[in-house]
């Protein structure tokens, strides 16, 4: 890979997206409330919430399951509205 220069730009290119894809998860997590990180979590993943179990969600979110589904509540409270 060192040898090759192509290989190694894209290899590099290929880095740098994950490097801006984990900071990207890391900023909303340290920035944004519970509300926020779950409409986050639904824009850049909209149908891994019917794929994956309410605590690996709630984990991947830095909340607990018990604040997941109170967000998810209040959610179905505004909406009924």
């Amino acid at each position: 890979m060192l040898v090759s220069e192509p290989i190694r730009e894209w290899a590099h290119g290929i880095l740098q997206q994950e490097l801006a894809r984990k900071a990207d998860r890391e900023w909303c997590l340290a920035a944004l409330g519970g509300a926020d990180r779950l409409a986050w979590f639904r824009e850049d993943f909209p149908r891994h919430e019917g794929l994956f179990g309410h605590h690996l969600i709630a984990s991947f979110l830095g909340v607990t399951p018990v604040t997941l589904s109170r967000l998810r509540g209040a959610e179905r409270n505004t909406a009924v509205d």
